[in-house]
């Protein structure tokens, strides 16, 4: 079984659609005051259109839910789910639906899986969608609702085993909220629609929540009233789906309610925006209005472009923290906009994120350890639109929950760190690791330039065994090579280096691991490595010696302090060494230097063990000047290739085989040089007797040189001059 695993992640990773990837969102707070800072931000989605809708906090992490056209451009959606950990990360993620248009809009985590409720094309016609899915995104079972349509479910609230789902239907006029109430298991147990005295008009449920005493609060819009564009509208239905109260709110401009919360005296706070108030073309908007739907107070916030609340959270403290979109970008785009008040409307703090171009948050949920996780959807981070999450606030200790040491675990983030991320995964222990950024590095005085520590703490078995660590570092924090930076582990008797190697580079990111003992302080350090050098010659003739030196191995932050040498079988320390050979051909010398933070680097080369060549040559014995005799090597070697080379007095030729032609009578030497291509030579002198032109020559080394019957002469000639002789005799006896 693998080693437990802790990662760190600043850019996203998996090349899936969709997939899961680590953005910047560049936050830019207005009266933030005490705004809780950003831990990380992510987005979801591959190279098509998605988007977050909302999401859930579970165990060990998130569910967000929405659509996505990545996985299949032709498809104009798919309804989408992804489980992220705590740091963001991707779990798993599905995609549900056909090749119609299909959404998600509203999850709720039921005790083995989630509900989740939008709106799904059949046929062209779009019903109301309910699927239960699995821990792991399996779906279990999936229903439609509706009639002619077009329908829609927008909202998913749960009581007593029952599900009550929200949205809108049409049946051939004007649209009319709906609601239904559902068993467990999907079965219809009532439908109703509801619409507003206003003619022609439009109604929508955009949100829907089961209230203390039972009865069901659902908030909305109507809109279309040719006098009044949209207000917003809040009905409150007992258990069977009867009205006891409905109202609208807003005045003669566009205005709409999204969201809306229980307050703690039995009122509501909705949150929504506005054209008819504020001092803008839009705003946010808040309302608090008593149990019977009374206006109590109201709230406006935002620029003089369009700004918007989506979302509403019941913050712990007894305050609201609303999210939207704010118009902080002149013409060309928003952000997203998170405002905390407290428990009557007032502003405590506010905060925006994102980049060059269109984002927005719609709801905000409770954050593992405090905190909050806002979701939403980003044109500024991405190729096109993206699914969006940004955790803001949070604990900067937390802990790591690992329930099977057969199983992943989840991911911490740090602030302002150039590591940022801690994971456990593939653990090889099970329960709780606690994970604790150390602030004032330079206090624990590691080796070298420290980029960033960590305080580990867990499980005894952890205590006592071993874990491989994951750090995800910037690049651009590094100022030497990326090679350069190590993870150290802090001892008893002082820091000890651990062999770190580069997983991955990509984005502007490295990921770093190494394997440490235990739990315990960890620093990722900027130390550059000793540098190995080998001075040596790079051939050897077999029985001499050949002497190896690391004189120029070098260790910035001090001395080598060892040195040990490998040639084939043989080992050495120190930084010199001597070595002899008995038998020719190629060794592999490494050298391996160690300074004084335990850093290694290590060089090899490449040592010939030569033999030298051997050569027998065949020359004539006698030429005539000026005519070419031919002259030959016979080479035998063992290793490499071989140069032969003819000396004459008048210069130089080489091959094995040459033509040479002498320019004067006499005994001749000719020199040759056979050298193989590692240095190692032979050298031959032969003698070669050369005869004035008119004499017969060119008797090979074997001849007897007995054969002449006149002196100078050949026998051949001596021949045709005494037939000649006796010819002539004849005709003067005639």
């Amino acid at each position: 079984m693998r080693n437990a695993v802790f990662a760190g992640m600043l850019a996203l990773l998996v090349a899936v659609a969709p997939v899961v990837g680590t953005v910047g969102a560049v936050s830019a707070p207005d009266d933030a005051g005490n705004a809780p800072p950003e831990r990380w931000a992510k987005t979801v989605g591959g190279n098509g259109d998605d988007k977050l809708a909302t999401g859930v906090p579970v165990d060990d992490g998130y569910l967000v839910v929405g659509w996505s056209n990545s996985s299949d451009p032709s498809d104009p959606h798919d309804g989408y789910v992804a489980m992220l950990d705590r740091a963001g990360e991707t779990r798993w993620e599905k995609s549900y639906g056909g090749s119609g248009a299909d959404r998600i809009f509203g999850v709720e985590e039921v005790g083995d899986g989630y509900l989740v409720v939008g709106t799904k094309t059949t046929d062209g016609d779009k019903d109301g969608w309910v699927m239960k899915l699995g821990s792991d995104g399996a779906k279990r079972w999936e229903r439609t609702y509706g009639a002619n349509g077009p329908e829609e479910f927008w909202s998913l609230a749960r009581s007593g085993g029952n599900i009550y789902v929200g949205g809108w239907r049409k049946d051939g006029g004007n649209a009319e909220a709906w609601a239904m109430k559902l068993t467990g298991d999907g079965k219809e147990v009532w439908s109703e629609t509801y619409d507003t005295v206003r003619s022609g008009s439009d109604e929508y449920v955009n949100s829907i929540f089961v209230t203390d005493g039972g009865d069901l609060l659902m908030t909305g819009t109507t809109q279309g009233s040719s006098a009044d564009p949209s207000d917003g509208w809040v009905l409150r239905v007992d258990g069977e789906g009867e009205v006891e109260w409905d109202e609208t709110y807003g005045g003669g401009e566009f205005d709409k309610v999204h969201d809306a919360v229980a307050a703690s005296d039995g009122g509501y706070v909705l949150a929504g925006r506005t054209a008819s108030e504020g001092n803008g073309e839009q705003d946010g908007w808040m309302l608090k209005i008593s149990g019977n739907g009374e206006t109590q107070w109201e709230r406006t916030y935002g620029t003089a472009k369009d700004d918007a609340f989506y979302g509403i959270h019941n913050d712990p403290d007894g305050g609201y923290v609303v999210s939207g979109t704010k118009h902080v970008l002149g013409e060309v785009g928003a952000d997203g906009w998170m405002l905390k008040t407290d428990a009557s409307g007032k502003k405590s703090w506010e905060q925006t994120f994102g980049g060059e171009y269109w984002d927005k948050f719609w709801p905000v949920v409770e954050g593992h350890g405090g905190g909050y996780l806002a979701i939403g959807e980003s044109t500024s981070y991405g190729e096109t639109r993206d699914g969006w999450v940004v955790r803001v606030g949070g604990p900067a200790v937390a802990a790591i929950q690992d329930a099977d040491a057969n199983e992943s675990g989840t991911t911490v983030m740090f602030e302002d760190s150039p590591v940022r991320a801690v994971t456990l995964s593939d653990a090889n222990v099970s329960g709780v690791l606690s994970v604790a950024e150390e602030s004032n590095v330079s206090a624990l005085s590691p080796p070298g330039e420290a980029l960033y520590a960590v305080t580990m703490d867990g499980p005894s078995a952890l205590a006592n065994g071993s874990a491989t660590v994951e750090f995800t570092v910037q690049t651009a924090a590094v100022e030497a090579n990326l090679s350069d930076v190590k993870v150290a582990q802090k001892t008893a008797d002082g820091w000890t280096m651990l062999k770190t190697t580069l997983v991955s580079e990509e984005n502007g990111t490295a990921v770093l691991a190494a394997e440490t003992e235990g739990t315990g302080t960890l620093a990722v350090t900027d130390v550059p490595a000793p540098s190995a050098s080998i001075d040596a010659d790079e051939s050897v003739l077999v029985g001499e010696t050949a002497e190896l030196s690391a004189n120029g191995s070098t260790a910035e932050s001090g001395e080598p302090t060892s040195y040990e040498w490998s040639v084939g079988d043989e080992s050495f320390s120190g930084q010199t060494a001597s070595v002899g050979f008995d038998s020719v051909g190629e060794r592999t010398v490494e050298l391996t230097v160690t300074d004084q933070n335990g850093l290694q680097d290590t060089e090899t080369a490449t040592l010939v063990v030569n033999d030298k060549p051997q050569v027998s040559v065949s020359t004539p014995d006698s030429a005539t000047v000026g005519t070419a005799v031919g002259f030959s090597a016979d080479v035998t070697d063992e290793l490499g290739d071989t140069t032969v080379t003819w000396r004459f007095a008048s210069g130089k030729v080489t091959g094995e085989s040459v033509e040479h032609s002498f320019g004067s009578p006499g005994t001749q030497t000719v020199t040759v040089v056979v050298e193989d291509e590692y240095g190692a030579t032979v050298t031959e002198e032969v003698q070669v007797q050369v005869e004035a032109q008119g004499n017969d020559a060119g008797q090979e080394t074997t001849s007897s040189g007995s054969g002449s019957a006149v002196p100078g002469f050949g026998v051949g000639v001596t021949l045709v001059a005494l037939l000649a002789a006796s010819l002539v005799a004849a005709r003067l006896r005639a």
